[in-house]
């Protein structure tokens, strides 16, 4: 049986894929207009501001859903580009919808997953990936093509749930496993730290970790925001 690097096997981690497909497609219409979509929105904002972008950086958002995060991050690089992966085809239609004329050339779309990012090696100055690892079924392999895409000494922040803070937030991801394909799982601060440091990034910074409640339209939720550096020597 083929496998992934993982361990699990490929057929799964496809049917994984496609789900995840089905689930945000259907999703992509109200993506922004649903009561989460300001908590989504805030979470991005947090993430960017811990990016360290230039007027003219490249940035690449993997997972960036209907591209608010792309927009807000081309609209701060008058001299840069942003652009932005996603598993979903109708999430990037409707992300090429919402471009406003003065950032339109600088800006990219193209349906991808993260364990296979179509753009040549160090590409980016910047990378981004807000509220998608847990959907992804090969996380190393994922990290490692950030890493790959990356210019040496370049940043990735990764802003995701935090399990091990709130019985909430643990009993929610058991929910998901069960009810949502897509959903892979949530990973502890500390197996997270350690996924994105066996992918070869250095400085790895925890730059927030906390709990919320009723907060930006969440109920309850429990984040960690890291930030890694690609090494600039091989």
């Amino acid at each position: 049986m083929d496998r992934g690097r993982d361990g699990e096997d490929v057929a799964t981690l496809d049917e994984r894929e496609r789900a995840s497909e089905r689930f945000f497609d259907r999703w992509a219409n109200s993506y922004e207009e649903r009561r989460i979509s300001p908590w989504f929105q805030f979470t991005q904002h947090l993430a960017i501001d811990h990016l360290g972008l230039h007027p003219d950086s490249a940035l690449l958002d993997v997972g960036c859903g209907t591209g608010y995060a792309v927009r807000v991050a081309a609209a701060m690089m008058p001299e840069g580009r942003a652009s932005g992966i996603d598993i979903s085809a109708a999430m990037l239609e409707r992300a090429r919808t919402k471009l406003e004329p003065d950032i339109r050339e600088r800006v990219e779309f193209c349906q991808a997953n993260a364990a296979n990012i179509p753009y040549p090696d160090a590409t980016f100055s910047h990378l981004l990936c807000t509220n998608s690892f847990h959907h992804y079924p090969d996380p190393g392999r994922a990290l490692q093509e950030m890493k790959r895409v990356l210019v040496p000494g370049g940043k990735l922040v990764v802003f995701e749930n935090a399990p091990e803070l709130s019985r909430y937030t643990w009993m929610w991801d058991r929910i998901l496993r069960l009810v949502e394909k897509g959903h892979v799982r949530y990973y502890p601060t500390n197996e997270l730290e350690g996924l994105i440091a066996r992918a070869g990034f250095e400085n790895l910074t925890l730059h927030h970790r906390r709990n919320y409640f009723m907060h930006h339209g969440k109920l309850f939720a429990s984040v960690q925001l890291w930030g890694a550096w690609r090494p600039l020597a091989p």
